[in-house]
Protein backbone atom coordinates (compact mmCIF):
# COMPACT_ATOMS: atom_id res chain seq x y z
CA UNK A 1 0.00 0.00 0.00
CA UNK A 2 2.89 2.10 0.70
CA UNK A 3 4.28 1.74 -2.56
CA UNK A 4 1.78 2.15 -4.63
CA UNK A 5 0.86 5.72 -2.72
CA UNK A 6 4.49 6.90 -3.50
CA UNK A 7 4.07 5.81 -7.20
CA UNK A 8 1.03 8.02 -7.12
CA UNK A 9 2.74 11.25 -5.63
CA UNK A 10 5.39 10.58 -8.22
CA UNK A 11 3.06 10.30 -10.78
CA UNK A 12 -0.64 11.35 -9.92
CA UNK A 13 -1.65 10.38 -13.28
CA UNK A 14 -0.30 6.63 -12.78
CA UNK A 15 -3.61 5.44 -11.17
CA UNK A 16 -5.04 6.12 -14.54
CA UNK A 17 -3.18 3.92 -16.45
CA UNK A 18 -4.31 0.38 -16.97
CA UNK A 19 -2.38 -2.44 -18.88
CA UNK A 20 -4.31 -3.89 -21.90
CA UNK A 21 -5.71 -6.99 -20.65
CA UNK A 22 -6.06 -8.87 -24.41
CA UNK A 23 -9.53 -10.69 -22.70
CA UNK A 24 -10.92 -11.01 -25.74
CA UNK A 25 -8.01 -12.96 -26.82
CA UNK A 26 -8.14 -15.39 -24.20
CA UNK A 27 -11.91 -16.13 -23.37
CA UNK A 28 -14.28 -15.74 -26.96
CA UNK A 29 -16.61 -18.08 -28.75
CA UNK A 30 -15.54 -19.62 -32.26
CA UNK A 31 -17.84 -20.40 -34.65
CA UNK A 32 -17.16 -23.28 -37.10
CA UNK A 33 -19.98 -23.15 -40.33
CA UNK A 34 -20.00 -26.77 -42.40
CA UNK A 35 -18.25 -26.42 -45.30
CA UNK A 36 -17.63 -29.22 -48.08
CA UNK A 37 -15.21 -31.79 -47.35
CA UNK A 38 -15.18 -31.95 -43.72
CA UNK A 39 -14.27 -28.45 -43.88
CA UNK A 40 -15.39 -24.96 -42.07
CA UNK A 41 -15.59 -21.12 -41.71
CA UNK A 42 -14.25 -20.30 -38.58
CA UNK A 43 -14.91 -16.67 -36.93
CA UNK A 44 -14.67 -15.61 -33.33
CA UNK A 45 -17.17 -13.82 -30.96
CA UNK A 46 -15.58 -11.79 -28.07
CA UNK A 47 -15.79 -11.77 -24.53
CA UNK A 48 -14.86 -8.29 -23.92
CA UNK A 49 -16.32 -8.62 -20.12
CA UNK A 50 -16.08 -11.71 -18.23
CA UNK A 51 -18.54 -14.33 -19.13
CA UNK A 52 -20.82 -15.96 -16.43
CA UNK A 53 -20.41 -19.64 -17.13
CA UNK A 54 -22.32 -22.15 -15.55
CA UNK A 55 -21.86 -25.88 -16.15
CA UNK A 56 -23.79 -29.32 -15.33
CA UNK A 57 -22.87 -33.08 -15.61
CA UNK A 58 -25.27 -35.75 -15.19
CA UNK A 59 -24.73 -39.67 -15.10
CA UNK A 60 -26.98 -42.15 -15.91
CA UNK A 61 -27.52 -44.79 -13.22
CA UNK A 62 -29.91 -47.61 -13.49
CA UNK A 63 -31.23 -48.45 -9.82
CA UNK A 64 -31.96 -51.92 -8.46
CA UNK A 65 -34.02 -52.32 -5.05
CA UNK A 66 -33.54 -56.13 -4.01
CA UNK A 67 -35.76 -57.72 -1.64
CA UNK A 68 -35.14 -57.20 2.32
CA UNK A 69 -32.41 -54.90 1.63
CA UNK A 70 -32.02 -51.49 2.81
CA UNK A 71 -30.07 -49.41 -0.15
CA UNK A 72 -30.14 -50.04 -3.62
CA UNK A 73 -27.87 -51.46 -6.28
CA UNK A 74 -26.39 -49.53 -9.67
CA UNK A 75 -25.10 -50.32 -12.68
CA UNK A 76 -24.00 -47.37 -15.01
CA UNK A 77 -25.65 -46.30 -18.79
CA UNK A 78 -23.39 -43.95 -19.38
CA UNK A 79 -23.34 -39.94 -18.79
CA UNK A 80 -25.22 -37.21 -20.62
CA UNK A 81 -23.40 -34.77 -22.72
CA UNK A 82 -22.06 -31.66 -20.44
CA UNK A 83 -24.63 -28.64 -20.56
CA UNK A 84 -23.08 -25.51 -20.49
CA UNK A 85 -24.93 -21.71 -19.90
CA UNK A 86 -23.16 -19.13 -21.02
CA UNK A 87 -24.02 -15.32 -20.22
CA UNK A 88 -22.12 -12.06 -21.14
CA UNK A 89 -22.85 -8.44 -22.15
CA UNK A 90 -21.90 -6.60 -25.46
CA UNK A 91 -21.64 -3.33 -24.19
CA UNK A 92 -21.65 -0.39 -27.23
CA UNK A 93 -19.72 2.08 -25.46
CA UNK A 94 -16.88 -0.92 -24.60
CA UNK A 95 -16.44 -1.66 -28.05
CA UNK A 96 -15.68 1.41 -28.87
CA UNK A 97 -13.40 2.47 -25.88
CA UNK A 98 -11.55 -1.17 -27.02
CA UNK A 99 -11.20 -0.06 -30.74
CA UNK A 100 -9.97 3.32 -29.47
CA UNK A 101 -7.74 2.15 -26.55
CA UNK A 102 -6.44 -1.20 -27.28
CA UNK A 103 -8.04 -1.72 -30.97
CA UNK A 104 -10.03 -5.47 -31.86
CA UNK A 105 -8.09 -7.66 -33.01
CA UNK A 106 -8.93 -8.95 -37.22
CA UNK A 107 -10.26 -12.10 -35.70
CA UNK A 108 -13.06 -10.51 -33.83
CA UNK A 109 -13.89 -8.90 -37.43
CA UNK A 110 -15.81 -9.96 -40.46
CA UNK A 111 -12.84 -11.70 -41.55
CA UNK A 112 -13.60 -15.16 -42.21
CA UNK A 113 -11.31 -17.71 -42.14
CA UNK A 114 -11.71 -21.09 -44.42
CA UNK A 115 -9.88 -24.76 -42.44
CA UNK A 116 -9.09 -27.96 -43.74
CA UNK A 117 -9.61 -31.40 -43.53
CA UNK A 118 -7.57 -32.83 -40.91
CA UNK A 119 -4.74 -33.46 -43.82
CA UNK A 120 -4.58 -30.33 -45.03
CA UNK A 121 -4.51 -28.83 -41.67
CA UNK A 122 -1.53 -31.40 -40.38
CA UNK A 123 0.48 -29.82 -43.49
CA UNK A 124 -0.41 -26.53 -42.75
CA UNK A 125 0.53 -27.19 -39.11
CA UNK A 126 3.79 -28.41 -40.43
CA UNK A 127 4.16 -25.37 -42.54
CA UNK A 128 3.20 -23.12 -38.95
CA UNK A 129 5.95 -24.70 -36.46
CA UNK A 130 8.37 -24.22 -38.91
CA UNK A 131 7.32 -20.55 -38.73
CA UNK A 132 7.08 -20.81 -35.06
CA UNK A 133 10.46 -22.56 -34.88
CA UNK A 134 11.99 -18.92 -36.56
CA UNK A 135 9.58 -16.63 -34.64
CA UNK A 136 11.35 -18.27 -31.59
CA UNK A 137 14.91 -17.30 -32.64
CA UNK A 138 13.85 -14.17 -34.07
CA UNK A 139 12.32 -13.06 -30.85
CA UNK A 140 15.30 -14.34 -28.78
CA UNK A 141 17.19 -12.19 -31.45
CA UNK A 142 14.64 -9.38 -30.90
CA UNK A 143 15.50 -9.98 -26.83
CA UNK A 144 18.87 -9.21 -26.89
CA UNK A 145 18.91 -5.93 -29.14
CA UNK A 146 15.44 -4.74 -27.80
CA UNK A 147 17.72 -2.53 -25.28
CA UNK A 148 19.80 -0.95 -27.63
CA UNK A 149 18.83 3.00 -28.50
CA UNK A 150 16.17 3.56 -30.77
CA UNK A 151 15.17 0.31 -31.47
CA UNK A 152 11.76 -0.32 -32.62
CA UNK A 153 9.69 -4.31 -32.48
CA UNK A 154 6.71 -3.08 -33.07
CA UNK A 155 7.06 -3.70 -36.72
CA UNK A 156 8.50 -7.13 -36.44
CA UNK A 157 6.29 -8.37 -34.55
CA UNK A 158 3.27 -7.38 -36.75
CA UNK A 159 5.22 -9.33 -39.09
CA UNK A 160 5.50 -12.11 -37.16
CA UNK A 161 1.81 -12.16 -35.85
CA UNK A 162 0.67 -11.63 -39.54
CA UNK A 163 2.80 -15.10 -40.73
CA UNK A 164 1.10 -16.98 -38.20
CA UNK A 165 -2.00 -15.70 -38.35
CA UNK A 166 -2.40 -16.76 -41.89
CA UNK A 167 -2.14 -20.63 -40.94
CA UNK A 168 -5.09 -22.01 -41.97
CA UNK A 169 -6.50 -18.97 -44.19
CA UNK A 170 -8.25 -19.54 -47.32
CA UNK A 171 -11.80 -19.18 -49.64
CA UNK A 172 -14.76 -21.00 -49.02
CA UNK A 173 -17.21 -22.51 -50.80
CA UNK A 174 -19.71 -20.16 -49.42
CA UNK A 175 -19.79 -16.66 -51.06
CA UNK A 176 -19.04 -13.80 -49.27
CA UNK A 177 -19.67 -10.59 -49.59
CA UNK A 178 -17.52 -7.38 -48.67
CA UNK A 179 -15.21 -9.48 -46.95
CA UNK A 180 -12.93 -6.26 -46.00
CA UNK A 181 -16.16 -4.39 -44.48
CA UNK A 182 -19.18 -5.61 -41.68
CA UNK A 183 -21.68 -6.26 -44.45
CA UNK A 184 -24.71 -4.56 -44.44
CA UNK A 185 -24.13 -0.64 -43.13
CA UNK A 186 -26.91 -0.84 -40.51
CA UNK A 187 -25.52 2.10 -38.60
CA UNK A 188 -25.10 4.63 -41.90
CA UNK A 189 -28.34 3.43 -43.59
CA UNK A 190 -30.47 4.27 -40.11
CA UNK A 191 -28.36 6.97 -39.44
CA UNK A 192 -29.32 9.09 -43.16
CA UNK A 193 -33.19 7.73 -42.77
CA UNK A 194 -33.38 9.41 -39.29
CA UNK A 195 -31.23 12.72 -40.51
CA UNK A 196 -34.58 12.99 -43.73
CA UNK A 197 -37.75 11.90 -41.69
CA UNK A 198 -36.19 15.02 -38.63
CA UNK A 199 -35.51 17.43 -41.13
CA UNK A 200 -38.96 16.60 -42.75
CA UNK A 201 -40.73 16.59 -39.44
CA UNK A 202 -38.89 20.07 -38.30
CA UNK A 203 -39.28 21.84 -42.20
CA UNK A 204 -35.63 22.08 -42.09
CA UNK A 205 -32.24 20.97 -43.62
CA UNK A 206 -30.90 17.49 -42.63
CA UNK A 207 -28.91 18.66 -38.82
CA UNK A 208 -25.35 18.11 -39.10
CA UNK A 209 -24.96 14.69 -37.13
CA UNK A 210 -21.21 14.60 -37.65
CA UNK A 211 -20.49 17.50 -35.78
CA UNK A 212 -22.61 16.59 -32.94
CA UNK A 213 -21.20 12.99 -32.43
CA UNK A 214 -17.45 14.63 -33.02
CA UNK A 215 -18.47 17.16 -29.94
CA UNK A 216 -19.49 14.53 -27.70
CA UNK A 217 -17.09 11.63 -28.19
CA UNK A 218 -13.36 12.03 -26.63
CA UNK A 219 -11.80 9.42 -28.40
CA UNK A 220 -11.57 7.84 -32.16
CA UNK A 221 -11.25 4.52 -33.27
CA UNK A 222 -8.07 3.86 -34.50
CA UNK A 223 -7.25 2.76 -38.15
CA UNK A 224 -8.53 6.04 -39.82
CA UNK A 225 -6.52 5.65 -42.98
CA UNK A 226 -9.33 6.48 -45.09
CA UNK A 227 -12.04 8.56 -43.35
CA UNK A 228 -10.80 10.04 -39.45
CA UNK A 229 -14.39 11.20 -38.93
CA UNK A 230 -15.74 10.21 -35.75
CA UNK A 231 -19.45 9.60 -36.91
CA UNK A 232 -18.07 6.82 -39.33
CA UNK A 233 -15.68 5.18 -36.23
CA UNK A 234 -19.01 5.15 -34.08
CA UNK A 235 -21.14 3.40 -37.33
CA UNK A 236 -18.32 0.93 -37.68
CA UNK A 237 -18.23 0.03 -33.63
CA UNK A 238 -22.11 -0.40 -34.13
CA UNK A 239 -21.80 -2.57 -37.22
CA UNK A 240 -19.34 -4.46 -35.10
CA UNK A 241 -22.39 -5.19 -32.74
CA UNK A 242 -24.65 -6.13 -35.10
CA UNK A 243 -22.35 -8.89 -36.49
CA UNK A 244 -21.89 -10.77 -33.19
CA UNK A 245 -25.49 -10.55 -32.74
CA UNK A 246 -26.36 -11.86 -36.16
CA UNK A 247 -23.98 -14.16 -35.26
CA UNK A 248 -25.43 -15.27 -32.28
CA UNK A 249 -28.76 -15.80 -33.91
CA UNK A 250 -26.97 -18.29 -36.64
CA UNK A 251 -25.85 -20.72 -34.14
CA UNK A 252 -29.74 -22.25 -34.09
CA UNK A 253 -29.56 -22.05 -38.00
CA UNK A 254 -28.98 -24.58 -40.71
CA UNK A 255 -27.91 -23.39 -44.54
CA UNK A 256 -31.26 -23.07 -45.94
CA UNK A 257 -30.20 -23.52 -49.72
CA UNK A 258 -28.35 -26.84 -48.90
CA UNK A 259 -30.17 -28.12 -45.42
CA UNK A 260 -27.15 -30.67 -45.50
CA UNK A 261 -25.45 -28.41 -43.62
CA UNK A 262 -26.24 -28.10 -39.60
CA UNK A 263 -25.68 -25.22 -37.34
CA UNK A 264 -21.99 -24.22 -36.68
CA UNK A 265 -20.53 -25.80 -33.86
CA UNK A 266 -19.67 -23.51 -31.15
CA UNK A 267 -16.44 -24.02 -28.79
CA UNK A 268 -16.38 -22.11 -25.49
CA UNK A 269 -12.67 -20.99 -24.89
CA UNK A 270 -12.56 -19.00 -21.14
CA UNK A 271 -8.87 -18.58 -19.84
CA UNK A 272 -7.41 -22.30 -18.53
CA UNK A 273 -10.90 -23.66 -17.55
CA UNK A 274 -12.44 -23.73 -20.62
CA UNK A 275 -10.33 -25.29 -23.58
CA UNK A 276 -11.53 -25.32 -26.84
CA UNK A 277 -15.10 -26.88 -25.54
CA UNK A 278 -17.20 -27.91 -28.71
CA UNK A 279 -21.07 -27.37 -28.36
CA UNK A 280 -24.25 -27.41 -30.20
CA UNK A 281 -26.44 -24.50 -28.87
CA UNK A 282 -29.81 -25.40 -28.01
CA UNK A 283 -31.54 -21.96 -27.41
CA UNK A 284 -30.23 -18.24 -27.21
CA UNK A 285 -32.05 -15.22 -25.70
CA UNK A 286 -31.25 -11.96 -26.15
CA UNK A 287 -32.19 -9.09 -23.96
CA UNK A 288 -31.94 -5.46 -24.12
CA UNK A 289 -30.62 -3.91 -20.64
CA UNK A 290 -33.09 -0.90 -20.77
CA UNK A 291 -31.46 1.39 -18.27
CA UNK A 292 -27.81 1.61 -20.49
CA UNK A 293 -30.12 3.52 -23.16
CA UNK A 294 -29.82 3.83 -26.90
CA UNK A 295 -28.07 5.86 -29.56
CA UNK A 296 -30.95 7.63 -30.04
CA UNK A 297 -30.22 8.00 -34.51
CA UNK A 298 -30.14 4.35 -34.89
CA UNK A 299 -31.79 2.81 -31.58
CA UNK A 300 -28.98 0.28 -31.19
CA UNK A 301 -28.98 -0.67 -26.97
CA UNK A 302 -25.77 0.39 -25.71
CA UNK A 303 -26.17 -3.41 -23.83
CA UNK A 304 -27.53 -6.35 -25.36
CA UNK A 305 -27.20 -9.49 -22.77
CA UNK A 306 -26.34 -12.68 -24.44
CA UNK A 307 -27.52 -15.97 -22.87
CA UNK A 308 -26.64 -19.33 -24.27
CA UNK A 309 -27.21 -22.78 -23.46
CA UNK A 310 -25.38 -25.55 -25.15
CA UNK A 311 -24.40 -29.13 -24.78
CA UNK A 312 -21.18 -30.03 -25.33
CA UNK A 313 -20.94 -32.44 -28.90
CA UNK A 314 -17.33 -34.63 -28.77
CA UNK A 315 -17.03 -36.07 -32.08
CA UNK A 316 -14.33 -35.89 -33.25
CA UNK A 317 -13.18 -39.22 -35.90
CA UNK A 318 -14.78 -41.61 -33.23
CA UNK A 319 -11.16 -42.89 -32.30
CA UNK A 320 -9.32 -42.39 -29.34
CA UNK A 321 -8.78 -38.72 -27.77
CA UNK A 322 -5.23 -37.16 -27.80
CA UNK A 323 -5.55 -33.68 -26.40
CA UNK A 324 -3.80 -30.90 -28.20
CA UNK A 325 -4.62 -32.44 -31.64
CA UNK A 326 -7.05 -30.85 -34.51
CA UNK A 327 -9.43 -34.06 -34.82
CA UNK A 328 -8.37 -36.43 -32.03
CA UNK A 329 -8.78 -33.76 -29.22
CA UNK A 330 -12.39 -33.48 -30.02
CA UNK A 331 -12.95 -37.37 -29.48
CA UNK A 332 -14.82 -38.25 -26.27
CA UNK A 333 -12.53 -39.75 -23.39
CA UNK A 334 -12.76 -40.40 -19.22
CA UNK A 335 -11.44 -40.37 -16.08
CA UNK A 336 -8.58 -41.69 -17.34
CA UNK A 337 -7.45 -38.79 -18.81
CA UNK A 338 -7.76 -36.74 -16.14
CA UNK A 339 -5.52 -39.01 -14.00
CA UNK A 340 -3.03 -39.24 -16.96
CA UNK A 341 -2.12 -35.70 -17.98
CA UNK A 342 -5.04 -33.77 -15.91
CA UNK A 343 -6.79 -33.08 -18.45
CA UNK A 344 -10.67 -33.58 -20.01
CA UNK A 345 -11.05 -30.62 -23.23
CA UNK A 346 -10.05 -31.11 -26.58
CA UNK A 347 -7.46 -28.12 -25.46
CA UNK A 348 -6.96 -27.26 -29.71
CA UNK A 349 -7.49 -24.41 -30.10
CA UNK A 350 -5.77 -21.07 -30.73
CA UNK A 351 -3.74 -21.99 -27.36
CA UNK A 352 -2.09 -24.81 -28.46
CA UNK A 353 -1.45 -23.79 -31.92
CA UNK A 354 0.07 -20.51 -30.97
CA UNK A 355 0.87 -20.18 -27.58
CA UNK A 356 3.17 -23.15 -26.70
CA UNK A 357 6.19 -22.13 -28.77
CA UNK A 358 8.37 -23.80 -26.39
CA UNK A 359 7.30 -27.36 -27.24
CA UNK A 360 7.82 -26.79 -31.28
Amino acid sequence: MVSFLKNILKDPNSRFRKNNRKLAERSHLTLEFPQSNDRVIRTFIPFMENPIISEKGRANLNSYNLVGRAGQLFSYAGADSRKLTVSFNITLLHVIEMASDEGIDPMFTRQFKFFFTEREASKRMFELKSTASRVVSTLTTLKEISNQEGFETENSIEEINKSLSEWGAGEADTPIEDKEGFGRDYASNHRNYYKKIAGLLTNQEPFDAEAIVDSLLPFTVKDEKEDPSKLKNLNDSIDLVYLWLNLIRGTVLNRSDNTAYGPPIVRLTHGAMYNNVPCLVEDYSVQIEEEAGYDVQTLTPKRIRITLNMVESRAGNFGNYDGGKVVTGDNLTGWESIISNNELDPCNGIVAQLGDLDAI
